[in-house]
């Protein structure tokens, strides 16, 4: 179903950009479109605790009537006055640290420590950042139009006309929305999810299963039940279930790797119910820990899937924001107000905005410390090149220690440690955003390093130079740069997920390609530099129609295209070169390469030997 088909799709865009049009002090339209998406994220969230009776005291119309009646005094938008405030200070700090004032404006309201309500690097160097009521006001008033589903219970597929907000509709919504190819976009049915899902993960689980059990029929998920024993049980919750690593390197919105939640949510169901009937001494204390969990046994094992199981990869930072708000709903989904409302786990470890064509799946240790370049025709011995001088963070860091510091401190922060509270008196919360940040500065700092190594390899390695083209007609070539590295967004998956790496790689992928091929798409230029083209009063349609007259008219123009064309030549000159696609490289010599074979001999290089063949829908 494309987004002109689809109810809920068709009212999310014209929100999104409601937003995206109305708000104020930002540039950039690419800008705009983020925030937007960010916003609509945020308001959803919140939206759903407010229908679950988790904000003031079980206020089911919060939000609108926080908006219907400004507090006494407040001179400035809804945006401003309240939601901002509600969400860096209220939902991103325990009740203790908020400011005083703040308090009775937002009233009762739960400490979620979630990074997509905390204050982003966009808003931060935004001071000026603001959005009138009236877009505001039509989307909550949209929002009470529809009856909201917290639950999938009857929920209607992607299929049908949506006349309630179900979760499985929002994400059907979602889907065309982010689609690569905006007005081309479907959303999968229901009845393609269930069958996507019986060939991975079902696959996976029942010759699991199977290898246990020594049966010579791998069983159905349905059937789990019937043959559940108690070290069947044991054995999914303690080895397989523990060590699964889905990934979708593409996510988009995330409907595949929701799908696969609520497959593996089934499972631990299964075993949930036979434990409780168990007298097995380790099935009674995975119960008796669960019991003892603030929130409910079903909260428990969805966040450990979300932050154990599941993986995405998307080169847009919106498709992430998206991802990582349906999964967060989904959890929310199996507490209720009575049972109280744990901290949102930070998916940020398991959600990466990069782009999966490119980037390192295994670094080279040595190389990352000491890159060595050619030889020179005069020079007698090599010139050693020490990568860690080039930068000033991690200079002296080698990779396996580097490796080391971060997973310290991911484990630290997942383990929400006591030692510096206990020690200094720092309240958790500064800790977990202290860690948080201590993360980001590893990542950014190795990130960078991988990023100089990666350049090293595309320009004395692979020889690849710039081709940029011009209004002539004829190419200007040029050296490759950093900026041109940092610009193509690599994913270095041998860091970011190296202790799945180092164990062999994923055990399944399941992705959907984007559509078309490697290749400047005129859509996207235009969306990258908006306002150029608003300055200079030229639509969309003309420039689709006469792209090469008007860049021959307007040199600025025909300067960024040059860049942005350029480095897409750059990232099909690394395919056709690089060893990661070698197995391409015979049938790439045409001029198209599709991103469908460019994921597929990505998604070959990271699934682990023996395991079942990616999926690529």
């Amino acid at each position: 179903m494309a987004v002109g088909d689809h109810p809920l799709a068709q009212a999310l865009a014209h929100h999104h950009g409601q937003f995206a049009k109305a708000l104020q002090g930002l540039s950039r339209q690419i800008e705009r479109d983020y925030f937007a998406h960010v916003l609509l994220c945020r308001l959803l969230l919140i939206y759903d605790l407010q229908v679950a009776g988790f904000l003031a005291q079980g206020d089911r119309w919060y939000l609108h009537n926080q908006l219907g009646q400004p507090a006494p005094g407040a001179a400035g938008s809804f945006f401003s006055t309240f939601l901002q405030p509600l969400c860096h200070q209220g939902f991103s700090l325990p009740t203790a640290e908020r400011p005083q004032k703040l308090q009775p404006a937002i009233g009762d309201v739960p400490y979620l420590s979630s990074p997509l309500l905390a204050a982003l690097p966009l808003e931060q160097r935004s001071p000026h950042l603001d959005l009138p009521d009236e877009p505001l006001e039509q989307f909550l008033g949209w929002l009470a139009e529809h009856p909201w589903q917290r639950d999938e219970g009857t929920a209607q597929g992607a299929e049908e006309e949506v006349a309630v907000i179900s979760r499985s509709a929002l994400a059907a919504a979602w889907e065309c929305l982010l689609a690569a190819v905006p007005g081309k976009a479907t959303a999968t049915s229901a009845a393609h999810l269930e069958a996507i899902g019986q060939q991975t993960i079902e696959a996976h689980m029942g010759r699991a299963i199977a290898d246990y059990t020594a049966s010579s029929a791998p069983p159905t998920l349905a059937a789990l039940s019937s043959v559940m024993s108690d070290d069947l049980c044991v054995h999914l919750i303690a080895r397989v279930l523990p060590s699964l690593s889905i990934l979708d390197p593409a996510c988009g919105s995330g409907r595949l790797l929701l799908m696969a939640l609520a497959r593996l949510q089934g499972i631990y169901q299964a075993c949930w119910a036979h434990a409780q009937q168990s007298t097995q001494p380790q099935l009674q204390a995975w119960v008796r820990s669960l019991q003892a969990l603030a929130g409910s046994p079903q909260w428990a094992w969805t966040q450990q899937i979300m932050t154990q199981n599941l993986y995405g990869v998307d080169v847009r930072p919106a498709a992430i924001a998206v991802t990582q708000t349906q999964l967060w709903l989904r959890l929310l989904s199996t507490v209720k107000p009575g049972d109280g409302l744990p901290l949102l786990p930070n998916l940020d470890f398991n959600m990466v905005a990069g782009n999966a064509l490119i980037g390192f799946i295994r670094v080279d240790e040595e190389s990352f410390d000491q890159i060595v370049p050619k030889r020179s025709k005069t020079a007698e011995e090599p010139e050693t090149v020490l990568q860690g001088n080039l930068l000033q963070l991690l200079a002296a860091a080698s990779y396996r220690d580097t490796l080391a510091e971060k997973q310290i401190r991911v484990e630290h922060y997942r383990a929400q440690t006591q030692a510096m509270g206990l020690e200094g008196g720092i309240p958790e919360y500064v800790q977990r955003e202290f860690l948080r940040d201590r993360i980001e500065a590893v990542n950014a700092a190795a990130q960078q390093k991988l990023n100089g190594l990666l350049f090293e390899t595309l320009s004395r390695q692979l020889g690849i130079l710039v081709k940029e083209p011009q209004a002539s007609g004829r190419p200007r070539r040029r050296l490759l740069t950093p900026a041109d590295i940092e610009a193509l967004q690599p994913c270095h998956w041998g860091f970011v997920f190296n202790h799945i790496i180092a164990q062999g790689g994923f055990d399944l992928i399941i992705t959907q390609p984007p559509e078309g091929t490697l290749r400047p798409r005129t859509d996207e230029f235009y969306r990258l530099h908006a306002e150029l083209f608003e300055q200079l009063a030229i639509p969309l349609s003309a420039f689709r129609r006469s792209r090469r007259q008007i860049l021959q008219q307007h040199p600025e123009l025909a300067n960024h295209w040059g860049i942005y064309a350029g480095r897409i030549a750059c990232l099909r000159d690394y395919v056709r070169r690089s060893k990661d696609f070698a197995q391409l490289q015979a049938a790439t010599l045409q001029r198209s390469i599709s991103f469908r074979q460019l994921l597929a001999a990505r998604c070959a290089a990271l699934v682990k030997a023996g395991s079942i063949a990616p999926y690529l829908e």
